[in-house]
């Protein structure tokens, strides 16, 4: 089970001249990309002995936080030390105790539920070292220095771990030496009513309502198989069997052991089983992403809008360019865009975000390798341009007029088919997942991709491919079509609407 991203060696000289032909210039670089290292979400299987607070934050109990002193309003940093507090519950009215970890008296460098590790901060800092030997030390695409805002465009989810992983990423990026004095990198962060770097279903009831749908099929389809080989080798840590609707829920069980194995945390030996982790994650992913898979509907309220922000963005830098060259400009935004602010083309953007965006989006263009994504994830958009020569025919010049016959015969005539030599600029995108190369199944016919090499789609390709699920008014559709089944998938609703259920619990098996 590989929790934690395994690097592929970086490309030598050939490699990378066999990626970036010289024929395509480079214009535009987008980065999703998953949070370090975490802690898990909840605090389960204490009895494996696992503490809710595992010590693993050592870079995190030191603050820094911005205060106001008074009357002259200064501002100053002001440091503290974070300490986590607890209740013991086995003493009367819940006394509160120092929080420990997995030893008693462990009370420094504990992690918050869901907190980014320092494993995670160092992972993040190592995939903006590698973005550095890439896009700046052996393309020279970005600038060496971060001297200049207008090169780039941050932003994160409002989940801390997103953000903090950024800024690990920021600091590999452009360590301290190679930062202008003064200047700070800017990151936005969206309300959680408009977040969509992940699938905001608590924010969208459309969403929420097709997700719990997805999540019964999925209980109906997998419990029997967890609840036979799985079960059987969990005995001693779940001894009433793992379901995807159990308590704990089979994602939960994924996600503490996912969190143990990147931290070297010791496991149950049932999670040592491939075939059991295998299963469990097999029926995970069923729940979680099944709905992006078999549903428009799903795919475009789950991740279309963060989709469309990265065609967006594709749009901005490709008018640019166009504007550079003397090219005409041709709108190419739709009704959507056009009413948001006009934002300047940039080179560089990254995405703090999560394991379900990019999964999601996989799934989206059909590109889902059926590998959970592990920590430190990214999925990149490369934007290029290539000048391609064009023959232009012109009308054949008349001769001058002349009284002197011998002038008329040795006037030299241009035939009709004379043309005059012209580039025109054509863009492609490419992404790649965790620095492996994609080949979207909506890029691969003929004229849908560069010549030779169809990892590399058309733009007017790409853009197909992404507005197939990007929406046009993501609150609205969120209202939408609400208490009715799976609109676009009749088998799905079929098999949603025959799932035997008790009391309003799924059936997986006649009177199970």
């Amino acid at each position: 089970m590989a929790a934690s991203r395994q690097y592929l060696p970086l490309p030598s000289e050939e490699e990378l001249r066999t990626l970036y032909p010289s024929s395509l210039e480079l214009l535009n670089v987008q980065v999703l990309f998953r949070h370090g290292e975490r802690t898990p979400v909840r605090a389960r299987f204490q009895t494996w002995g696992l503490p809710p607070f595992w010590p693993f934050c050592k870079i995190a109990r030191q603050f820094t936080q911005t205060i106001v002193t008074y009357p002259n309003d200064a501002t100053t940093p002001f440091e503290y030390v974070r300490r986590l507090e607890s209740v013991a519950k086995d003493l009367p009215k819940n006394v509160p105790v120092p929080a420990s970890g997995f030893k008693s008296g462990q009370s420094d460098e504990l992690c918050m539920l869901g907190e980014l590790t320092d494993l995670g901060r160092e992972t993040g800092f190592k995939l903006g070292d590698r973005l550095r030997w890439l896009y700046i030390d052996k393309l020279r695409f970005l600038p060496p220095l971060f001297n200049d805002h207008k090169y780039f465009y941050f932003r994160s989810s409002h989940v801390a771990r997103s953000n903090e992983t950024l800024l690990s990423l920021f600091n590999g990026l452009y360590p301290p030496t190679y930062r202008k004095a003064g200047l700070k990198p800017t990151i936005y962060t969206r309300l959680f009513p408009q977040e969509n770097a992940y699938p905001n279903d608590e924010n969208c009831r459309r969403l929420s309502e097709l997700g719990f749908m997805f999540a019964e099929i999925a209980a109906h389809r997998w419990n029997p198989v967890l609840a036979d080989y799985p079960s059987s080798k969990l005995t001693d840590v779940l001894p009433n069997g793992v379901a995807i609707d159990g308590s704990p829920r089979a994602s939960g069980v994924f996600d503490t052991v996912a969190a143990c194995v990147a931290h070297n945390v010791p496991v149950p030996e049932g999670f040592k089983d491939e075939r059991v982790v295998k299963e469990i994650r097999e029926a995970v992913m069923d729940e979680w992403y099944l709905g992006v898979q078999q549903s428009r509907e799903y795919r475009t309220l789950a991740v279309g809008a963060i989709a469309g922000d990265f065609l967006y963005r594709i749009k901005l830098a490709v008018n640019a360019d166009k504007a550079a060259h003397g090219s005409k400009l041709k709108d190419m935004f739709s009704p959507r865009e056009k009413f948001e602010p006009r934002e300047k083309a940039v080179k560089l953007a990254l995405y703090g975000s999560h394991d379900t965006t990019i999964a999601s989006l996989l799934c989206a263009i059909q590109a889902f390798d059926h590998q959970w994504p592990p920590f430190t994830s990214d999925l990149r958009f490369e934007l290029f341009a290539h000048s391609k020569p064009v023959e232009l025919p012109k009308p054949a010049d008349k001769p001058t007029v002349s009284t002197s016959e011998s002038e008329v015969m040795n006037t030299p005539l241009r035939p009709a088919g004379f043309v005059s030599s012209k580039t025109k600029r054509e863009y492609f995108v490419r992404l790649t997942y965790n620095d492996r190369t994609l080949k979207l199944p909506g890029c691969a016919k003929e004229g849908e991709h560069l010549p030779g090499d169809s990892s590399f789609c058309t733009l007017e390709a790409f853009e197909k491919v992404i507005n197939e699920f990007v929406p046009q008014n993501w609150e609205l559709q969120c209202r939408q079509h609400l208490g009715k089944p799976v609109l676009d998938n009749p088998e799905i609703a079929k098999e949603f609407s025959m799932i035997p259920r008790v009391d309003g619990v799924v059936m997986s098996k006649p009177n199970a």
